[in-house]
C-alpha cells in the first residue's frame, strides 16, 4: 500500500514518498513545495539548494520508490546517443539523458515521477523504455562532456581570434548547475581555509586550481575540463567583466557571501597559450579588524610605532613585498588614533579593510582618479590624518611630503625590501634629502611569518643549521622575548 501511494504521488505536487523514506518531515516538505511553486523550480532542486536532501539521497530514495536502479557517473557512456527528436536543451531542462538506443531504449532521469517527461518519452520511443535514476549533477556533466566529445574528438579549442566562443554558449555554460555548485564550493573552501588568493589556471591538458594559504600555494580540487570555460565565464559575469573578450587582460570585483561571511574579491584575468587564467584576491570584509597589540610586534617596535602615530604631523612608511600585511598594520595604527576629534581620510586601491569613523576613498586610475589626484583633492577637506595606499610615483611622493610638512600625519606604503631603502626610493622619486629628513617619522619593513599548526606541531632539537640563526636573531633583537610568529615590522 505504501508503495502504491508513493508511486501515485511521486509525480504530483507533494512527493510524500520523501516522508516515507525518512528524508523530510511533513512540515519541511510543505515548505519546500511552497518554495518550489513560488520559484518555478523542480522540488528536487529546491530541497538540494536548501540543504534538506542531497541529490544522492534523492536518487536512492526515488529509485527505491519506483523499483528502479541507480546509475553512477562512471557508468555513463563516453559519447551519448543522440535522437533528433530530443534536443540537448530539452534533456538538460528536464534532467534526463539517453544512455542507449540499441534495442530497448535506456534512459536515466533525475525524477522518475515526472509524468510529463514519461509521456513525452513514451510518444517518442513507445511504452518499452528501461528507466534508471541518476543525480541531476551527473546528468548535466554527462551532457556537457558528450557534447564536447562530439566536437573535435573531445578537444575544445581555445581560440584567440574573432571565432571565439559564441556569447550565448558562454552564458549557458556559466549558468549551468555544475558550474554554480563548483564556484560555491570553491569560495567556501577558500574562506574556511583562510586563503588569501585563488589561482584558476589552464595548463596544457588539464585545469589546476590553487589556494594561497599562509603564503604558500596549495592545490585543491580542480575544475573538470568541460566546466573550465563555464567557470571562467561565470567569474567574469560576477565581476562585471566582458565574457566575450578572451584576448586581453581584464580586472573586476565581486562581493560574495559565503561560509557566513561577506568577502570582497578582486578578479584579474589574462590570456595564455592554453586559455585564460584568473587570480582572485580575497578580502574578508566581515573579519575582525586587527589591533596593534595583535600583530606580534616586538616591544621596541611597538613603542616606536605608537610614538610615531602620536605625532601631530609627519610621514610614516611601511615597506615590504606584496601581501606582507602592510595595509593591515597601517589600519591597525589608524584604529589606535581614530577619535571623534580627528578627521582621518584614506585613499586606497581597493579599500581592503573598512574602519568605522574613517572617510575611505577608492582610486579609479582608468577614470583619471589616481593617488596623486585624490591626494590633491582631499587636502582641501581639512583632514588631520591621511593614509595613501601606496606611493608609486614622484607626484604622489611630492604631495605626500608636502601634506606632512603642512601639519598632516601621512601614512603610506612603499615596495622596498628594507626600511632604509624607503629613503633611497623617495630620493629616486625626486624628493630632496632635507625634506625627507624633516618629515619622516618612521620607516618599517614587514614580513609575514607562517604559524605552526597547533594540532600537528612537534618539539624538535636545535640543529647545527638553526643554532647560528637563533644566536644572530637574539643579538639583533635583544628585546624580542620568546620567538613568536606573526606579521610585523622587522
Amino acid at each position: 500500500m505504501a508503495r502504491e501511494r508513493a508511486v501515485a504521488q511521486v509525480g504530483g505536487s507533494r512527493a510524500d514518498w520523501l516522508i516515507d523514506a525518512g528524508l523530510l518531515t511533513p512540515d519541511q516538505l510543505s515548505k519546500a513545495n511552497a518554495a518550489a511553486q513560488s520559484s518555478g523550480q523542480p522540488l528536487r532542486t529546491v530541497i538540494d539548494r536548501l540543504g534538506l536532501v542531497s541529490q544522492q539521497a534523492w536518487a536512492k530514495a526515488a529509485a527505491s520508490a519506483w523499483g528502479l536502479q541507480t546509475i553512477e557517473a562512471g557508468d555513463f557512456p563516453k559519447t551519448l546517443p543522440v535522437d533528433p527528436r530530443l534536443s540537448i536543451d530539452y534533456l538538460r531542462r528536464n534532467a534526463m539523458v539517453i544512455l542507449s538506443l540499441d534495442g530497448t531504449p535506456i534512459i536515466a532521469v533525475a525524477d522518475p515521477g515526472d509524468k510529463s517527461v514519461r509521456q513525452a518519452l513514451g510518444i517518442a520511443f513507445g511504452p518499452n523504455i528501461q528507466y534508471c535514476v541518476a543525480t541531476e549533477r551527473d546528468i548535466e556533466d554527462a551532457l556537457l562532456r558528450s557534447a564536447e566529445e562530439a566536437d573535435d574528438d573531445g578537444v575544445v579549442a581555445i581560440e584567440t581570434g574573432p571565432g571565439d566562443f559564441d556569447t550565448d554558449r558562454l552564458l549557458e555554460m556559466a549558468n549551468n548547475a555544475p558550474t554554480v555548485r563548483y564556484l560555491d564550493w570553491l569560495f567556501s573552501r577558500a574562506v574556511e581555509s583562510g586563503a588569501t588568493d585563488i589561482h584558476v589556471e589552464m595548463l596544457e591538458k588539464t585545469p589546476r586550481v590553487r589556494l594561497r594559504i599562509d603564503g604558500v600555494l596549495v592545490e585543491t580540487q580542480p575544475i573538470e575540463r568541460h566546466l573550465y570555460d563555464g567557470v571562467v565565464s561565470r567569474l567574469k559575469i560576477l565581476a562585471d567583466m566582458d565574457i566575450s573578450e578572451r584576448r586581453l587582460p581584464q580586472d573586476g570585483s565581486i562581493r560574495q557571501k559565503t561560509a557566513g561571511r561577506t568577502v570582497d574579491i578582486r578578479v584579474a584575468s589574462a590570456p595564455t597559450v592554453h586559455g585564460e587564467v584568473m587570480v582572485l584576491r580575497l578580502l574578508d570584509a566581515s573579519a575582525a579588524r586587527a589591533r596593534l597589540d595583535q600583530l606580534n610586534l616586538t616591544p621596541d617596535v611597538h613603542k616606536r610605532l605608537t610614538a610615531a602615530l602620536k605625532q601631530p604631523n609627519g610621514l610614516i612608511l611601511m615597506t615590504g613585498p606584496t601581501g606582507s600585511g602592510k595595509t593591515t598594520t597601517l589600519h591597525a595604527g589608524l584604529a589606535e588614533i581614530n577619535q571623534v576629534g580627528r578627521k582621518i581620510i584614506t585613499i586606497e586601491n581597493p579599500v581592503e579593510i573598512q574602519n568605522p569613523g574613517l572617510i575611505q576613498m577608492e582610486v579609479r586610475p582608468e577614470l583619471g582618479w589616481t593617488f596623486a589626484s585624490a591626494l590633491r583633492s582631499v587636502l582641501r577637506h581639512d583632514p588631520d590624518v591621511l593614509m595613501v595606499g601606496e606611493i608609486r610615483d614622484g607626484e604622489t611622493a611630492e604631495l605626500a611630503v608636502r601634506a606632512a610638512l603642512t601639519g598632516h600625519l601621512v601614512l603610506s606604503t612603499l615596495h622596498t625590501n628594507r626600511a632604509h631603502e624607503a629613503v633611497m626610493r623617495l630620493g629616486d622619486m625626486g624628493v630632496p634629502d632635507f625634506l625627507i629628513e624633516s618629515v619622516l617619522r618612521l620607516a618599517g619593513a614587514q614580513r609575514l611569518v607562517r604559524l605552526l599548526c597547533n594540532e600537528c606541531a612537534e618539539h624538535t632539537g636545535i640543529t647545527q643549521t638553526m643554532a647560528p640563526l637563533i644566536t644572530a636573531f637574539a643579538k639583533a633583537v635583544p628585546d624580542a622575548g620568546p620567538l613568536v610568529a606573526g606579521p610585523g615590522p622587522v
